[in-house]
Formats: structure tokens, sequence, C-alpha cells
């Protein structure tokens, strides 16, 4: 099978994208959802969670190679039909769309409360919309280009913000481990579906990387490094705020303004906040990329460019109707919605181990 080469997409620039864009969308809201529901052993709640994602991972790594050359897409149509693809196809649209609007919502929320002295109108955040409209209308090879760029932000940003909070933690605040019982902490992943499930986007990359040898020693470690910051930053939040971290909106923020170094110098970890915002930005148009994705496939629209326009559009409008009930929108996002977000990341790939119709011609072509 040919593959799309001009994507340009390599096994290097998925690595790249695992730890430039994962972490960016779990320091904001994540860590005062998980306290709330699994107290000090939220970061085990996360750690179930990034395994559950690396089982999704493997899924996607296992179908990639038994279909090298073709894309997920054409992998269902060869064995549901057309039909079945678009429904699948679909059903991930929605997916992707709801999994965006409390990202975008989360740090439209951040930026508003934590870098505006006065209240902000609504159409400040505006400029995003346009923004993640045109990154969506772009080939794949611009994520790879950003990635490249944008893992030093993310690194660098959490490695300052975690080790100005390091002096300040105390680890034992976690202890003892599994104290809150199996319940809350299996309730903490439940609630926290949303946030995860990103090994998914790599289904939605298949056909579009070539073959290169080691690709799995390349794509777990990557993944699992991306996976550190989060449950890192849970172990940290909870270890410098115990008893009262359900109380801190943002994490984020709050960390690292009580070091010694930011009390004697000034508050110079927007400096890290900033380089992260900078790569959240892109990390919050990725679900939004891919619902694009979606609607190309299942519409055969070639103008991509006003399906992303289009999908971001009702993103906005959909943001400006919730504005005033997004505490109710989130609530029944960690609730009732949670279940979908479990079956469409971690059921629907597991499920599509079991798709081998046209597995023998890709093995005949690739003899």
């Amino acid at each position: 099978m040919e593959y799309k080469t001009n994507d340009n997409f390599r096994i290097r620039n998925v690595c790249l994208f695992f730890i430039a864009f994962l972490p960016a969308t779990k320091i904001f809201l994540l860590p005062s959802v998980l306290v709330k529901v699994a107290g000090s052993d939220m970061w085990i709640s996360s750690v179930i969670n990034v395994a559950l994602d690396a089982l999704t991972l493997i899924c996607a790594l296992v179908l990639w190679q038994r279909y090298k050359g073709r894309d997920y897409y054409d992998i269902l149509t060869l064995n549901i039909g057309k039909v079945g693809a678009k429904i699948v196809y679909a059903l991930f649209f929605i997916y992707f769309f709801i999994k965006a609007y409390t990202l975008v919502n989360e740090q439209k929320l951040y930026v508003e409360r934590t870098l505006y002295e006065n209240t902000t109108n609504f159409f400040t955040f505006l400029p995003f919309f346009f923004f993640c409209g045109y990154i969506a209308s772009k080939k794949l090879f611009v994520l790879g280009r950003l990635a490249d760029i944008m893992f030093l932000c993310t690194v660098i940003g959490l490695v300052i913000l975690y080790a100005l909070a390091f002096s300040n933690t105390d680890f034992g605040a976690v202890l003892p481990v599994g104290v809150n019982g199996a319940g809350k902490i299996v309730k903490g992943a439940f609630s926290s579906f949303n946030w995860f499930g990103d090994a998914v986007y790599l289904f939605f990359l298949m056909g579009r990387i070539p073959p290169e040898k080691k690709a799995y020693a390349k794509l777990v470690p990557s993944y699992f490094a991306a996976g550190i910051f989060p449950v890192l930053c849970m172990l940290m939040f909870y270890g410098i705020f115990s008893s009262v971290a359900a109380r801190q909106e943002f994490a984020l923020t709050e960390i690292a303004k009580y070091s010694v170094a930011i009390n004697n110098i000034g508050r110079f970890d927007y400096i890290a906040i900033f380089a992260l915002l900078f790569s959240g930005s892109v990390a919050m148009c990725l679900p939004l990329y891919f619902a694009t994705e979606c609607i190309v496939k299942i519409t055969g629209i070639e103008k991509k460019i006003y399906v992303s326009m289009g999908v971001s559009a009702a993103m906005f409008l959909l943001i400006l109707l919730m504005h005033e009930h997004y505490a109710s929108a989130l609530s029944v996002s960690i609730s009732s919605m949670a279940v979908f977000y479990m079956v469409m990341s971690n059921v629907v790939p597991l499920l599509s181990l079991f798709l081998r119709k046209g597995e023998k011609d890709e093995q005949k072509d690739r003899g």
C-alpha cells in the first residue's frame, strides 16, 4: 500500500507529538477535579488512565502493523462496510467534539481568571477559534513541525514549575497509598476519562506513518514519558496543599507560587506558564483537528478549510450558549458522559483488534 508521504510524518514526530501535547491538557483543571473524588489517591487514578491509554496505544500499533499502508477508515470499510465505517467515524466526531469542549473551556477560564486584572469580554478568546480552524485545515506535517518546537516548551515549562514546587512538596502526604479505598480510586479514573484517551489519536494517524524498525521501542517509552508528567503533577499538587487541595481551582499557577525563589525574585514562574499555554493552545486544537478529519471522511468534502472553520464555529457557539452553565456541563462530563468517553477511547480500540478482513492482501503486498 502507498503511504501518504506528502504528510511527511514519521515515528519521531509521533514521539514528540506525545510529549509536546499530551501533558499540556492535564495540568489546568484536572487536579482539582480528581482531588475532590479520590483525595490523596488522585495520582493512582491518573496511573490507571495512563495504563488504559497505553493499552489503547498497543491496540493501535497492532492494527497498524497488521494493515500497513491503510488508514483506519479503510480498515473499517473492509470489515464492516462503508455505512459501518461512517457510523464509527460519526461517533468519533461526537467524541472529539465533546472532548474539545471541556479542554477549550478550562483553558479559556484559566486565561480569563488568572491573566487579566479586570473581567474580560467573552469575545476575548475569539481569535483562538480562528487559529483552531486554521490548524485543523492543515496537513498532518504541520502538527509534526509544531511538535518539534513545542515539546521543548512543554518540557521546559513543566521542569521549571516542578523544580520550583519540589522543595514545598510533602510526598508523605499521599501515604498510606490506597487509604481512600478502591472505589474512590476507580471513580477518580472514571471521572477523568475526558482528559485522557489521547492514544486514540494514533488510530487516525494510520496509513500516514511509514514503517520503521523498532517503532514499538520508540513509541511506547515516549508515551509513558508523556504520562509521567501529569502523574507527577497530581503527586506534587496534593503534597503541597493536602487537605486544602480541593479549594485550589487551577493547579498550574498554584503549585509553584510558594517557592522561596518566587518570594525573593518574583513571579518568574509565569515564563513556564506561558510556555505551557503556548503548547496548550495547540493541544486544545487536536480534538477539533481529528473531528474535522472525521467529517471529511464521512462527507468526502475536498475543501478541508470549510469543514475546519465550520467545526470551530460550532464549538464557539456551543461555548457561547453554555457560557452560564459550564459548571453543570462539567458535572455531566465527569459523570454520565464518562461511559461514552471510555467506550470510544478504550473499548472501540480494543474491539478493533478483531478486524482482520484484508489482512492477507496486506501480507501479499508486503511479500
